[in-house]
């Protein structure tokens, strides 16, 4: 080191550091993204791996179940795990709580809200969070075809989550 960076505070003489400003480089080692076109992997690297990620997607995607159904459900699940997929198309609960179907994005962002069991300022970046994954590995054409199915709303939403 030829520039020693040296603690001080505590008890006793100032101890040498193992690392001090001038010797770091200021790069941070990027970890490549796994592209595998899978919704829990995308998920994963924008909300980290403190997430239940199993949870956030039953309580983001549970109420939206009865206005996807068909096709546009079926192209969101194409991309979850098999359990996580059959657990979403199963009707009326998710979470051990009977979902309500919104109607529109402020009683949407209640049921998440309610469902995840956290305020619904946390159940905004959730819902921001998986549908800006989900978009990102659907076709444009099923990304299109669930927003027609959605409340505007809540369409507006989906479209513009980032």
């Amino acid at each position: 080191m030829s520039d020693p960076y040296l603690v001080r505070g505590g008890v006793g003489p100032p101890l040498p550091g193992i690392v001090g400003p001038a010797d770091v480089d200021g790069r941070a080692e990027w970890v490549p993204v796994a592209r595998t076109g899978e919704l829990l992997d995308a998920l994963s690297a924008r909300l980290g791996s403190e997430v239940d990620l199993h949870k956030v997607v039953l309580a983001v995607v549970s109420p939206l179940r009865s206005a996807l159904d068909g096709p546009p459900l079926g192209a969101l699940l194409a991309h979850l795990p098999l359990p996580l997929a059959r657990e979403l198309a199963a009707p009326a609960f998710a979470l051990g709580a009977r979902v309500r179907a919104p109607s529109g994005a402020g009683d949407y962002l209640l049921e998440v809200s309610r469902l995840i069991q956290h305020p619904p300022y946390v159940a905004a970046t959730y819902v921001r969070a998986v549908f800006a994954a989900a978009r990102a590995v659907l076709s444009p054409e099923d990304a299109d075809a669930i927003a027609a199915r959605l409340p505007a709303d809540l369409a507006e939403l989906w479209r513009t989550a980032r």
